[in-house]
């Protein structure tokens, strides 16, 4: 998992190279729910349909796991 202080709010970029989408990862926000470590984030989305952007959170499920726990269009 990413160091979100090394970061410094550069983006995270990501591709999958069997859809051919690409898109970055930005306003990576760190915090603690009731002590578990959680993760909000902006992300965009390239692909041949266009431009499409995402809010979500990741919360720390445990053994090194992330769980999605909300992702929305905006």
């Amino acid at each position: 998992s990413a160091d979100i202080q090394e970061l410094a709010g550069q983006a995270v970029p990501w591709a999958n190279s069997d859809t051919g989408s690409r898109g970055s990862i930005t306003e990576l926000a760190e915090s603690r729910d009731n002590g578990q470590l959680c993760r909000r984030f902006t992300a965009s989305r390239e692909s041949f349909d266009g431009v499409a952007l995402f809010k979500g959170e990741v919360c720390l499920a445990g053994a090194g796991a992330w769980r999605m726990q909300d992702f929305k269009a905006l």
